[in-house]
């Protein structure tokens, strides 16, 4: 059975991290933490990718006109962000294509 992202995402009221991991992830990536929930209000594609026995999501979305990853799970209602970066050429075409084959809304 396919995990329902949209209602898992939807239950999310708050954001996290580790502060060093922000700044790390920042001075080596260009990309804050705290723009995570700009990302999850465009368009996503969500993908669940576990590791370290950690349920954990890849989310794949815009940040300024710029593919970006966010690397996450969920707590309860937040979403802690353990990592961010700009997706790999692959992953921008897989992006793209997921969303050409998604239904206009409204």
């Amino acid at each position: 059975m396919a995990e329902d992202f949209a209602a898992l995402f939807a239950r999310v009221r708050d954001f996290d991290w580790d502060p060093s991991k922000r700044e790390n992830n920042l001075r080596r990536r260009q990309i804050d933490f705290h723009d995570a929930r700009f990302v999850l209000d465009g368009p996503t594609i969500i993908r669940r990718s576990d590791r370290k026995g950690e349920t954990r999501y890849m989310v794949f979305g815009f940040l300024d006109d710029v593919e970006v990853v966010f690397i996450c799970t969920i707590r309860d209602e937040t979403c802690w962000i353990i990592s961010a970066r700009r997706a790999r050429r692959d992953e921008r075409k897989k992006y793209h294509a997921s969303l050409s084959r998604r239904p206009a809304e409204g």
